[in-house]
């Protein structure tokens, strides 16, 4: 879905302002009212796209409003206009199913254009477009930051005056304090935009980031504080659209997980589970678990990694993080397996990891045994 909306926005902002004036005197939708019309192969279109309808809609400035389109005949994309043509939202499935919902804050008293259309250049048939009152709970102040603890769960809305990232999405700030080693989660859930945590740390840098590691378009970021200090969550929207809309945020501590300090210990013979996640020590494209590994016998070991989520990669370093030998597919599928000489007494260290960026976090299971033969 994300894929689309990115490819597709810059398609409306190009629609001439001059064919939404002509389309849209003829059509008009009011606050509280649902209206319906067909898209046809007779309608105004940008070349090689679908057919789109511009209706009018006048509102005053501040008005919260949510304006939705259904059809069952293809799938619907929404749009909202200023006079001056500025795209102030669009949405594709936004509302279930295929269907479009967008919610707006009107920065001014006036005549807004409201484009229905879809996604696809194909698309003809029915569709209804209703506009409504959004009734938005009580929330942070634009702009103003936000205090979390640790229990807290509390309500934010994203919407005009707030922060932006640069030209991207608008978003709030979430400060709260945190004990370094302590492990944290923070999710942001909402059915109103696609979820999106950024975990600044004391200096300023990120720690953590997600999209939809939570339930759908939901956020969920788990990581351990590298030093103590007070941190920012930065809550917004994925992608660069700009989106109004209500979520809800959370700060827990979590249990630490095998595995996902920086420095954890596995002994011969030893079988443990572990899981690359948002906070563990960076590599490249993804995320590192490293193992102290002290064999108690001189011989040939075997080490392997397995894990459906991600393309594992395991590795066998020095103490001083000299890479000794490494394997990305010896294990069968995307499973790893490294036999090396080891001496007993040494200090090694065993680097669990992700092959490429496509996937980089996930659980997985290592295993060390003593001996180079397969396992029975």
């Amino acid at each position: 879905m994300r894929r689309r909306l990115l490819w597709f926005a810059p398609l409306l902002i190009a629609i001439p302002i001059s064919c939404q004036k002509q389309q849209g005197s003829s059509r008009a939708v009011s606050v509280g009212k649902s209206v319906g019309d067909s898209l046809t192969a007779r309608d105004p279109a940008r070349q090689g796209r679908g057919p789109y309808h511009a209706w009018t809609l006048r509102g005053k400035k501040g008005q919260r409003l949510a304006i939705e389109m259904a059809s069952t005949a293809f799938d619907p994309f929404l749009a909202v206009r200023d006079a001056d043509g500025f795209l102030l939202g669009s949405d594709d499935d936004g509302g279930g199913g295929l269907n479009a919902r967008l919610h707006i804050i009107l920065p001014r008293s006036g005549t807004y254009r409201v484009i229905a259309t879809s996604i696809n250049a194909t698309a003809r048939g029915w569709y209804t477009l209703a506009v409504s009152a959004w009734a938005t709970p009580d929330a942070l102040a634009p702009g103003r930051e936000g205090a979390l603890s640790v229990g807290d769960a509390k309500t934010g809305l994203l919407e005009p005056r707030d922060e932006q990232a640069g030209d991207g999405p608008f978003q709030d700030r979430w400060i709260f304090d945190a004990r370094q080693g302590q492990r944290y989660r923070i999710d942001m859930n909402s059915t109103d935009l696609d979820s999106y945590l950024t975990i600044l740390g004391p200096d300023g840098q990120m720690v953590a980031a997600n999209d939809d590691a939570g339930n759908g378009l939901d956020a969920t970021v788990t990581f351990t504080a590298p030093a103590p200090g007070r941190y920012t969550a930065l809550a917004s929207n994925f992608g660069a659209q700009i989106r109004f809309g209500v979520y809800r945020i959370t700060l827990a501590e979590a249990a630490a997980a095998s595995g996902s300090s920086a420095l954890g210990t596995i002994g011969d013979d030893a079988t443990l589970q572990g899981r690359l996640e948002d906070g563990d020590s960076p590599a490249g494209s993804g995320y590192v678990d490293v193992y102290a590994y002290t064999p108690t016998r001189t011989g040939t070991i075997t080490i392997e990694l397995r894990s459906t989520d991600f393309d594992a990669l395991v590795g066998i370093e020095s103490q001083d993080g000299t890479e000794l030998a490494r394997d990305d597919d010896g294990g069968g599928g995307r499973n790893s397996r490294l036999v090396f000489t080891v001496n007993a007494g040494t200090t090694y260290r065993i680097r669990v990891g992700a092959f490429g960026s496509a996937q980089r976090v996930g659980a997985y299971t290592l295993s060390v045994r003593m001996g180079g033969g397969p396992e029975a």
